[in-house]
């Protein structure tokens, strides 16, 4: 990703730990913690474990050089195979005896799977505590706004009432659930890959098991049954929330954008010098971190595509699959990594404009409570009956530009059933509102753990 480009996409953290020095230092964490494990398990001698750790600990420039690197990896087909002979070499400059055991027993994907892996873990954590402060805004604006009646629309048209706070629950309730699949993700999908060159750690004589637990004990990852080479199913997994997270992002993008349409003006992203403007039109605020995510979310499932593609590989290694995730893990995780952080500004210095919403209330004057007075005199008429007759009404007040309550109050059918002090409690949006109050208070006490 071009760096013109970066601050509006991305996120920092995670932009660091999928650079390239970011790969590497994963690698070296991996190399250091499988020589500790085989140390403990008198697969190495824990002399040679000790300097290829502390090797492996310095800062990543003098243990690797990139220029050398990016340029073997084209050859070698992977970044470990230079990568394990330069780390081999700044050991062998310590201690010549360790550098013999420098990635000893291991293969390349063993490597790189594991650094994986660890990124995804690291990856996890950020996005897990950017959901956190998400849902904490979201919370904020439910609460705050729960009874901010405002018009609900389907199919782009004016629906009926709800509240604002309703809108923003369902945002919650959505980012929510997102934390959950998280933190689940991380019980279940974190694990060490350790298989040697087809996955039976053969070069390891009887101590194959004892190094991979081990060495997951090391890293905290969780222990393979087996060897995962060619399995991607956990990755494909983690990819996936992302890929979720993303995606729900981008409905709630697609919300404030379109109420931020001038003619409609009920939300406004935050403003600030600089932002939302336009190159030629000075009055504009145009909502650019719903662009962002937009924009995430329209990438995401082409990167998706990818990783699904990912999981038909040949027997136990695979050629051209594997490398696929290579592409498109890393820029899942900063395209979800940088929508969240667009969101959550927006959700902390969201501008709400309650008159507005109550404005949209009543442009198409009275219509929106149509339903609302079929359904109340549905027990009386039968509810086609009084569907026929409300819709009548409906074609007369458009036809003579007056408000459908007014045409009610003149109806004589209608008039025999309610009179125009009930009409107008009828016509009050505050009075159609369901079960919202309910759905609000379980969405919270969700979010509370209540």
């Amino acid at each position: 990703m071009s760096q013109l480009y970066a601050s509006l996409f991305y996120q920092t953290e995670i932009t660091a730990m999928f650079s390239d020095e970011g790969v590497v230092r994963y690698m070296l964490q991996a190399e250091a913690a499988l020589a500790r494990a085989q140390a403990k398990v008198g697969v190495i001698p824990a002399s040679a474990a000790a300097n290829i750790v502390h090797v492996a600990q310095q800062q990543v420039n003098e243990v690797i050089d990139f220029t050398a690197l990016a340029s073997a990896s084209g050859l070698a087909g992977n970044i470990a195979i230079p990568f394990v002979k330069q780390l081999t070499a700044a050991v062998k400059k310590v201690d010549e005896d360790a550098s013999r055991y420098v990635h000893w027993g291991a293969t390349s994907q063993d490597i790189i799977d594991t650094a994986c892996v660890l990124q995804c873990r690291d990856g996890l954590n950020l996005i897990e505590a950017k959901l956190i402060q998400a849902i904490a805004a979201t919370r904020n604006l439910t609460e705050r706004y729960r009874d901010q009646v405002m018009i609900g629309r389907t199919w782009l048209q004016q629906g009926l009432p709800l509240t604002f706070g309703h809108k923003t629950a369902r945002w919650l309730a959505s980012l929510q659930r997102d934390l959950e699949r998280v933190q689940a993700l991380k019980n279940s999908a974190l694990t060490a890959q350790l298989g040697g060159a087809v996955g039976t750690l053969a070069s390891l004589i009887d101590q194959g098991s004892a190094v991979v637990k081990a060495f997951a004990a090391e890293l905290q990852l969780n222990v393979p049954d087996c060897t995962w080479h060619g399995e991607r199913d956990r990755i494909v997994e983690i990819a996936h929330v992302l890929a979720t997270i993303t995606g729900n992002l981008g409905k709630m993008a697609r919300d404030w954008s379109l109420m931020m349409q001038t003619e409609i003006a009920e939300v406004f992203e935050p403003s600030g010098a600089g932002r939302g403007g336009s190159s030629t039109m000075p009055h504009k605020r145009n909502p650019v971190a719903a662009a962002s995510i937009l924009a995430a979310a329209n990438r995401v499932p082409a990167l998706m595509s990818s990783i699904y593609q990912s999981m038909v590989q040949e027997h136990e290694r695979s050629l051209g699959a594997w490398h696929a995730e290579w592409l498109a893990l890393p820029e899942i995780f900063q395209l979800c990594a940088g929508s969240l952080q667009r969101a959550i500004e927006v959700f902390e210095g969201l501008e709400v404009q309650t008159d507005n919403m109550c404005r949209n209330l009543e442009c198409t004057q009275g219509l929106i409570m149509a339903e609302a007075l079929m359904m109340s005199l549905a027990p009386r008429l039968g509810r086609l009956n009084a569907h026929h007759l409300v819709e009548a009404a409906c074609k007369q007040a458009v036809a003579e530009q007056r408000h459908l309550l007014e045409v009610a109050q003149n109806h004589p059918e209608i008039l025999a059933v309610f009179n125009s002090e009930q009409l107008s409690q009828i016509f009050n949006p505050q009075n159609y509102l369901g079960n919202t109050q309910q759905q609000i208070d379980a969405v919270l006490q969700r979010v509370q753990g209540k």
